[in-house]
């Protein structure tokens, strides 16, 4: 005797505001079907003898299949069981997701090698560090809206495709213009990928176990940023001369470590071409037959031990209603080219956006923004402050320690091949007859010297300055010492001939590379236990209160700003608050996965990426100017912003038991 049973489901919203519906599972013998109450029921081998179908009225889409979809996916991925496949596509968007990573941090290990070469000036410098942002901005709005038409995989396969292509032209740029095209270039694929990743695996997970595996995917986010610092380390120069001498060879160590770093999105390529589309996408476009050969699939993956193991589930249980008649079959669909699907999506896109702000999602995508705007802000300006923090408490230890010459003479001295460091002559210090031959200045400072028939040879200079000093009778052969290094000087009858070629721009060389690597790698390295952590709570506490206490106790802990006077001490800060904010990021990016339904999914988490990567660019550039005021602004301003995120969080709907 059949048997029915009813199954409530949760919706996240549809055209007309439907918040739930609920289903009939109908079962005898060995088949079930899924129906809708009132609606189309598509039986299985318990239905009727002549295999019909009965309508008994015209359902909206929306209302009736999505939930309807939603729960045999449910039910479709649990027969499939998690193991061997699950771990292997972790492994795969998990190299995509770490690329993200790696292409927020690379610029940062590659300016000051390459203001060098390409001689950069330190407004080019910030543009070069903005527009990774701006890329994955424009990545994440059209690759998000993409996926939503033509395919998870598709789309995220062309996206890491497009960072891995550019990323690796990048490294063979000559000219600043070149590679700043590159690096947009480079953004744009990876901010397409983002939004992708997230939905593409968690379309492969059950209900149950979503949000711990979701959050073991989001280690791999701090895997990459520990990746570019250890190559970073491995590959590029760790002083600032090194750095000038480095430039000397055909192929600089920067440039080989951009094509490293590649290698990661190169990698998700391979592994995806061997993955399958993500079956919900494929019921959602009516392609039933596609979706359960992928359901198949994946059970034999991980039944492979089991070779006698049948699935359980046939096509004749799937579910049918309109959609049908409202998307492409699946012949039409596999014909497609990329490129008209493409520009399908383009065309298709504002339909798609508007709905993230109409009734009934309008509310959720209105607090998840502020939420991902105060986390961005608030992230990413702390993100610029500590290493630049550090710089300036190491610059004014340096300062302290300047050797200084007072009022002291110089007479038939020589200056071969040697180097000298941080010294001040002041006050009178006469200078006469005295060669410098094969040498580095290195922060000299001449100031209200006399400087007279001296040689200047093969010299090369590094934030050295001539101040109020008067100089005669002079050569400069072969050096860099140009007119901009004399600041209210006297200046008679001095020889300047043959200047050093390449930039003309003052470089740093008291750069040592040791300590940055060291910041990031302490600070990247916190984050993977902090998600270890997030992955044991987030399936209990739920998305919304671990997101709220973790912002909260970010704010909080943003106080102890006002104590760090040391590098040591900001190094600690940077782990501990590292450790504590990435479960509430964590949470976040699940929650905005989770919250929309399919056919928006990752329309609505792209658009929340790339505003989230405006309000990362708002935030370097004004925690940038923090640097030489008090610590008391940034320290007020991330506690206020992510106080407001926490409090804004709690208004969220926990997603933790919403179906796909």
């Amino acid at each position: 005797m059949s048997q029915a049973r009813s199954v409530p489901v949760t919706m996240s919203g549809g055209k007309d505001g439907l918040e739930s519906a609920s289903l009939v599972r109908h079962g005898s013998g060995g088949g079930r079907s899924y129906m809708s109450e009132g609606g189309t029921q598509k039986e299985g081998s318990g239905g009727p003898a002549d295999g019909t179908t009965e309508t008994t009225d015209e359902l909206d889409y929306v209302e009736s299949d999505s939930p309807l979809l939603s729960q045999f996916h449910e039910d479709a991925i649990q027969q499939a069981g998690t193991g061997a496949f699950q771990r292997m596509l972790l492994v795969v968007v998990g190299l995509g997701l770490a690329a993200d990573t790696i292409e927020l941090f690379v610029v940062a290990y590659v300016i000051p090698s390459a203001e060098v070469e390409l001689c950069m000036s330190g407004t080019e410098k910030g543009w070069l560090a903005a527009i990774t942002f701006i890329g994955m901005m424009i990545g994440a709005m059209i690759w998000g809206s993409l996926s939503d038409n033509v395919g998870r995989r598709r789309a995220l396969l062309s996206a890491l495709l497009v960072n891995a292509l550019f990323g690796i032209m990048t490294a063979f740029m000559p000219t600043y213009g070149n590679f700043m095209t590159t690096r947009l270039c480079s953004g744009i694929g990876i901010g397409g990928g983002i939004p992708i990743v997230f939905a593409y695996y968690c379309e492969f997970v059950n209900q149950a176990e979503r949000g711990r595996h979701l959050s073991w995917l989001l280690v791999f986010w701090a895997v990459g940023g520990v990746f570019t610092a250890l190559m970073a380390w491995l590959i590029i120069p760790r002083t600032g001369v090194t750095v000038v001498l480095d430039e000397e060879h055909h192929f600089s160590s920067w440039r080989i470590f951009l094509v490293v770093c590649s290698l990661p999105s190169f990698g998700a390529v391979v592994g995806l071409y061997y993955m399958p589309e993500s079956p919900r996408f494929l019921l959602e476009k009516g392609r039933e037959v596609e979706a359960m050969v992928v359901y198949k699939k994946i059970f034999k993956w991980n039944n492979a031990h089991n070779p006698g193991a049948e699935y359980q589930l046939t096509e004749l249980e799937m579910p049918t209603g309109t959609h049908r008649s409202l998307h492409n079959n699946s012949s039409q669909t596999t014909t497609k080219t990329f490129g008209a699907d493409f520009i399908h999506s383009l065309e298709q896109f504002w339909g798609l956006f508007f709905q993230l702000f109409l009734p009934p999602h309008c509310k959720t995508t209105a607090l998840l923004l502020i939420v991902w705007l105060t986390c961005s802000f608030g992230f990413y300006g702390l993100s610029v402050w500590f290493p630049e923090y550090i710089k300036l408490l190491q610059s004014e230890e340096y300062d302290r320690n300047a050797n200084v010459t007072n009022n002291d003479v110089f007479l038939n001295v020589v200056f071969n091949n040697t180097r000298l460091d941080n010294i001040h002559f002041i006050n009178m210090t006469v200078f006469n007859n005295v060669t410098f031959s094969n040498v580095l200045l290195n922060h000299v400072v001449f100031d209200n010297c006399t400087i007279m028939n001296c040689l200047f040879t093969n010299v090369r200079t590094s934030r050295t300055f001539f101040k109020n000093s008067y100089l005669a009778h002079n050569k400069f052969i072969d050096t860099d010492i140009y007119d901009y290094r004399f600041i209210n000087c006297e200046m008679h009858d001095n020889l300047n001939r043959s200047s050093a070629p390449g930039c003309t721009l003052d470089f740093d060389y008291n750069i040592h590379y040791k300590e940055v690597f060291q910041e990031n790698l302490i600070g990247q390295l916190t984050m993977i236990p902090g998600t270890l952590v997030t992955s044991l709570l987030m399936d209990k506490l739920g998305r919304v209160r671990i997101m709220s206490i973790s912002m909260a106790l970010s704010s909080v802990s943003a106080f102890f700003i006002w104590f760090l006077s040391s590098k040591i001490g900001v190094i600690v800060f940077e782990a501990v608050f590292n450790f504590i904010f990435i479960s509430g990021w964590n949470a976040l990016d699940i929650a905005s996965t989770e919250a929309f339904p399919t056919h928006i999914r990752t329309t609505a988490y792209g658009f929340l990426s790339a505003a989230s990567r405006i309000a990362g660019v708002l935030g370097s550039l004004c925690f940038g100017q923090f640097i030489y005021s008090t610590r008391a602004i940034p320290m007020l301003t991330t506690a206020a912003v992510l106080l407001i995120g926490s409090l804004v969080s709690l208004r969220l709907k926990e997603t933790r038991d919403n179906l796909l």
